[in-house]
């Protein structure tokens, strides 16, 4: 079942990183358009500042998840490398808990703000009055996967460890090891 529950989780993760990667080449191609229509036509396109925010948050929302499953969070490791490993699994479930505990708090918080803009229908304040909703609605479904993740990864840590030694990378094989974020 906790085998499941991660591969489940895998699936969020590897579907939330892929929509990050979407909204991160979106943003390359409209932060583009507006330096190439700046330096050519001498003229800003007015919406890029506005949708180039809200695509960052959706990066940084939807690439946590898939951040977290594949061990590219930064981490300190010169504690880790100093204890025994029983004592750096429990670390381990610490972080995970006090984050999952942290992401817990967020997700519904931010379903709270997502519930009031849509009883609202807030726009933005900007000439294009995007309706917020949706922007607020993709971070809601970013922060709910990273929750989702956390939480499967707090079960696994507890009740089954040795799924978690290895990592699924982009194209769904496993990978071990050290990564490059690790110091």
């Amino acid at each position: 079942m906790i085998s499941r529950l991660l591969q489940a989780s895998d699936f969020l993760a590897r579907a939330a990183g892929m929509l990050a990667a979407i909204a991160m080449a979106l943003l390359f191609v409209l932060m583009l358009s507006e330096i190439v229509s700046r330096n050519l036509l001498g003229t800003s396109l007015g919406f890029t500042w506005e949708v180039s925010g809200y695509l960052l948050g959706l990066v940084i929302f939807m690439a946590s998840s898939w951040a977290l499953r594949n061990d590219k969070h930064i981490r300190i490791t010169l504690l880790r490398e100093h204890l025994p490993a029983a004592a750096v699994r429990w670390l381990d479930l610490l972080a995970t808990l006090i984050g999952a505990a942290i992401a817990v708090f967020f997700t519904a918080a931010f379903v709270g703000f997502c519930l009031q803009t849509w009883h609202n229908g807030t726009v933005s304040s900007t000439p294009q009055q995007i309706p917020l909703i949706v922007p607020r609605a993709l971070m809601l479904l970013g922060i709910t996967i990273f929750t989702l993740t956390l939480v499967v990864r707090a079960v696994a840590l507890i009740a089954a460890p040795s799924l978690l030694e290895t990592t699924p990378d982009d194209d769904g094989a496993a990978a071990s090891g050290p990564t490059e974020g690790e110091s």
